[in-house]
């Protein structure tokens, strides 16, 4: 039998999705078992529309809100380049309507 490498959990993260392998699976809901050290966890992946419930423990779940927030992160940051390239995109093109005098003082009141 092959050993585990060091670091890799025997069973797949909760954000990979078991059906297409995507890296995008999201919570849709959770609650906290009786015994409370476990919660279940809907999971929906956003690609194939894979969903499942299960019952995780306390340390795949921190991994999976890990992974959740890394997520958020990188989304925030494709966020503000977008709309970076969007309000240089906007301000240059004011400044061709500018200097071909499209816009006049008219077109502020």
């Amino acid at each position: 039998m092959a050993k585990q490498a060091p670091g890799k959990s025997a069973t797949p993260s909760l954000h990979i999705c078991p059906c297409c392998g995507s890296g995008l699976v999201q919570p849709t809901c959770w609650e906290q078992e009786a015994d409370r050290t476990r919660w279940r966890v809907w999971r929906r992946c956003p690609e194939c529309e894979w969903n499942a419930d299960s019952v995780h423990g306390e340390v795949e779940i921190d991994a999976f809100d890990d992974q959740l927030d890394l997520g958020a992160y990188e989304l925030a940051g494709e966020l503000r380049s977008l709309e970076h390239a969007n309000m240089s995109a906007m301000a240059e093109a004011f400044l061709v309507a500018l200097r071909s005098d499209l816009i006049g003082a008219d077109d502020f009141a």
